[in-house]
């Protein structure tokens, strides 16, 4: 027996065992190398860019190995021109490094709309064409017409505007109504919950006038303020004359 040498493997075993580890190594450097390519497991939380301005959203998006993007520019009233208003991915989602991050930003020139019909219309149609064009209603007059609630003129600053001006977003235009309700005795509607358009909207359907607006406490613009109290107060036994104004209190949301 020969102890002063090792055993001898046959020549096909060392060529499998080659090829095993020769294998073993390409899957460890092809896992590194997608590990790489795709920065697994470096996640990136997007910050909240609503509010910054343009050139410092995108500077930081760099600083966080994102690439920024301004793909669109939206007027919104209020806030400030230049500013970031809309991220896509949004605040706070994980993304990885390199991820393309959409900006839309203020901008700052009003948008121009065209007044659609609201002669002949009724008010509550009206007032929602408004809204739908970012436009709003202001004061609301009536005048004795057999067309009750229906919009017999559009005005702007007292001038009678026709179906096709050109107005800014925002604009408050006030409306002339009809009003055909005779003299009589009519239920106190409820207003409470409701906003002050709605509850304009509802008195004018029935005969009566929105009062004196009085804030409960300060309410910002940014606010949804609803209607908590009313004078005279809603009661199934009292009733109110045609015609008469309202008192609301109004409160934040």
């Amino acid at each position: 027996m020969n102890l002063g040498h090792s055993p001898k493997f046959p020549a096909w075993a060392r060529h499998i065992a080659l090829m095993g580890l020769t294998g073993l190594f390409f899957l460890f450097v092809l896992d590194k190398g997608i590990d790489a390519f795709t920065r697994h497991g470096q996640a990136v939380v997007m910050p909240r860019l609503a509010g910054v301005d343009a050139t410092l959203a995108l500077q930081q998006l760099e600083t966080l190995g994102l690439v920024g993007i301004i793909h669109d520019t939206l007027y919104v009233e209020g806030a400030i021109p230049g500013s970031v208003c809309l991220q896509d991915p949004a605040e706070n989602s994980e993304v990885k490094e390199g991820r393309t991050v959409y900006l839309s930003i203020v901008s700052g020139e009003v948008p121009m709309v065209r007044l659609p019909n609201l002669v002949d219309v009724s008010l509550r149609k009206a007032t929602m064409d408004l809204k739908r064009l970012g436009l709003q209603v202001g004061d609301i007059s009536t005048r004795p017409d057999i067309a009750h609630n229906v919009v017999l003129d559009v005005r702007l600053q007292g001038r009678s505007m026709a179906m096709g001006t050109l107005v800014a977003k925002g604009t408050k235009l006030d409306l002339e109504v009809g009003m055909s309700v005779p003299d009589s005795l009519i239920p106190i509607p409820e207003l409470v919950g409701l906003n002050v358009d709605e509850a304009r909207m509802l008195l004018h359907e029935n005969g009566l006038f929105l009062g004196q607006i009085i804030e409960e406490t300060t309410i910002s613009p940014a606010d949804r303020a609803f209607i908590v109290r009313q004078f005279p107060e809603s009661n199934s036994d009292e009733l109110i004359r045609t015609l008469t104004p309202i008192d609301v209190w109004i409160a934040p949301e």
